[in-house]
This record gives C-alpha cells, sequence and structure tokens, in this order.
C-alpha cells in the first residue's frame, strides 16, 4: 500500500455575499427621463394611502426596475413598457392588504377595464391608469399587448387563488410561484418592446428556456423580498395559510436557519444560471437558431435576470427601514 496523505481540513465559513451572476447587467439608455416622467405620473396620480407610502415608492426606483430589465426596448416602446410592470407592482401591493376575496373582486372590476371592454370610471385612478396603459400598448401593436395582457391575467389570477394559502411542500410553493411570479407576463414585455413577433410553435420550443428563466427570477426575487415578506406575514396572516416564498419552504425542508437558505438558494441559482446557459446554447443550434430574431429574444431574457438581481439588491422596496 502506498503512503497515506493527510490533508489538512479547510473549515467552511458562511459567507452572506452571493457569487456574482453570470448575467450581464445594462441600463435602458433612456431610463433617467423615463423614470423622471413615470415618477413623477404615479406620484401625482396613483392613490396611495399616504405621504409615507408615495415617497416610500419614490425611495424605491420601481420604474428603474424594468429600465434595468428591458435594456433593449425600443424607444417609442419604452414607456408603455415601464408603465406596464409598474402598474403590477403598485397593484400587488394593493392586493397583499386585501382578502383573499376583496383581491378577486378588485380584479374582477379591473380585468374587463384592462380588456378594453368596460369604459372606466374617470374618477377612480386604479380604473383609468389601467385602461389608459392597456389602451396605448394596443393601439401600438395589439397582437403583442394582447400577448402580455394574457400573461399578467394568468399571474392576477394566481395571486387571488385560494391555493397558494395551501402551499405544503417546496414543489407546491414552486408551481404556485411560476403562476404567480409574473416571469412570463415580462417574457412578453420583452417582446412587446423589443417588437419580436414570435410564432406559438416558436414559443412553445422555448419550454424549458422559459421554465428556467422563471425558476431564476423567482428566486432571487424571493431571497431578496423574504424579509419584507416575513414581517408582513408576522403582522397580519391567515389562518393556516403559508408564507409562500422559496427561502421558507427551503428552510422548512432543511431545518436550517433563514440565512443559510438563503446561500444554499444562491448557490443553486448559480448553477441553475449555468444550466440556462446551456439551454440557450442547445437552442440555438436548432435548426431555425440562426434567427436573429431569436438570438435578441433570449439575450433580452437574460438581461431581465441580469437587472432584476441588480435592482433587487438594493431597492427599498425589499429593503426599506423605517
Amino acid at each position: 500500500m502506498g503512503n497515506s496523505v493527510s490533508i489538512p481540513a479547510s473549515p467552511y465559513i458562511p459567507h452572506n455575499k452571493p457569487p456574482p451572476t453570470v448575467f450581464a447587467i445594462k441600463c435602458h439608455p433612456k431610463a433617467d427621463e423615463v423614470c423622471c416622467e413615470l415618477d413623477s405620473f404615479f406620484v401625482k396620480h396613483w392613490p396611495f394611502k399616504n405621504q409615507k407610502e408615495r415617497n416610500r415608492f419614490s425611495a424605491s426606483q420601481t420604474n428603474r426596475w424594468a429600465c434595468y430589465a428591458l435594456p433593449l426596448v425600443r424607444d417609442d416602446r419604452i414607456i408603455d413598457s415601464v408603465k406596464v410592470v409598474t402598474l403590477h407592482f403598485l397593484l400587488d401591493d394593493i392586493a397583499e392588504d386585501m382578502t383573499m376575496e376583496e383581491g378577486k373582486q378588485l380584479y374582477k372590476r379591473l380585468i374587463p377595464i384592462a380588456m378594453g371592454n368596460k369604459q372606466p370610471d374617470r374618477e377612480d385612478p386604479l380604473e383609468w391608469i389601467t385602461y389608459d396603459i392597456w389602451a396605448s400598448m394596443r393601439a401600438c401593436d395589439k397582437g403583442l399587448a394582447d400577448e402580455v395582457l394574457q400573461q399578467a391575467l394568468v399571474c392576477v389570477t394566481a395571486q387571488v387563488d385560494e391555493k397558494r394559502l395551501l402551499c405544503a411542500n417546496q414543489g407546491d410553493v414552486w408551481r404556485q410561484r411560476i403562476r404567480e411570479g409574473g416571469s412570463a407576463f415580462v417574457a412578453a414585455v420583452v417582446r412587446y418592446g423589443m417588437d419580436l413577433h414570435l410564432s406559438p410553435q416558436t414559443l412553445s420550443s422555448f419550454s424549458a428556456i422559459d421554465e428556467s428563466y422563471g425558476r431564476l427570477g423567482i428566486i432571487v426575487n424571493d431571497i431578496h423580498s423574504f424579509e419584507k415578506e416575513l414581517r408582513m406575514w408576522n403582522e397580519d396572516h391567515k389562518e393556516g395559510a403559508q408564507l409562500v416564498n422559496m427561502v421558507d419552504t427551503m428552510a422548512k425542508d432543511t431545518g436550517l436557519s433563514y440565512e443559510a437558505s438563503k446561500r444554499v438558494l444562491w448557490i443553486l441559482c448559480r448553477e441553475w444560471e449555468l444550466k440556462h446557459q446551456d439551454l440557450v446554447e442547445e437552442r440555438l443550434a436548432a435548426k431555425d437558431g440562426g434567427r436573429e430574431d431569436l438570438k435578441i429574444y433570449l439575450n433580452g431574457l437574460e438581461y431581465v435576470l441580469g437587472g432584476n438581481e441588480y435592482w433587487s439588491e438594493t431597492t427599498q422596496r425589499y429593503h426599506w427601514q423605517d
């Protein structure tokens, strides 16, 4: 037998700073101009409950999320692209303060207005802002606007589905978060903003990439928003409900602390990023993979992932200190 070799053990030292993402981070060149216009618009017209909420919206730079996530959007479509995403954020905030039934009634009222099937009450900012945004998008490109609306309806319907109160394990949480997290909605905004008309057959060929993209966006969002969601949960949660966040689920499934669960999820994200790149390469190696519109779209999804993480690290939406 050969001589045994003693290898000194290197102790594992937990580090809460995650490894850097592989995705590029870029901001839309008109971001400052767009954010100035839309920050003023929403501060003036949105029915915030009080000045504190209005200040929090401004400090959170909510409109800038889309400027980081959609850096390649055409200049003539950037306002509506950012505006519809911010509307989604703000409606989600309102629904969070409602019971499930109240949330259902809110969206039952707004959905026909968003679809253009009902005229808004011009005294109700929720109604006229919703109507005007979707009307403007349809006037620009009805086909792609309808795709965005279709995915928005999937998202908001999931947010007020009783199933989210009964998620018992990681699989349940994951399936629910995929529906309500808005990744497909944002992907549709990417196509709208970049004027990319892809056939249903082409879109269906991205199923593995869509799942990977959705997983990455949701996990990063859950990590950064966890403290906010936990605080809200502790203040007002419904009996029998579950905190629908992957950090909480990871902690329950593994017995790890919340901080340790975040570290595990960060490593999973970085591994999934590499897998995502492999999936993209495989798709582009297909017979039609040389098409420029496919390359642009898949690149656009990667910018969403990089931009989402960059913005989420510092926004006061998730890290607000009272």
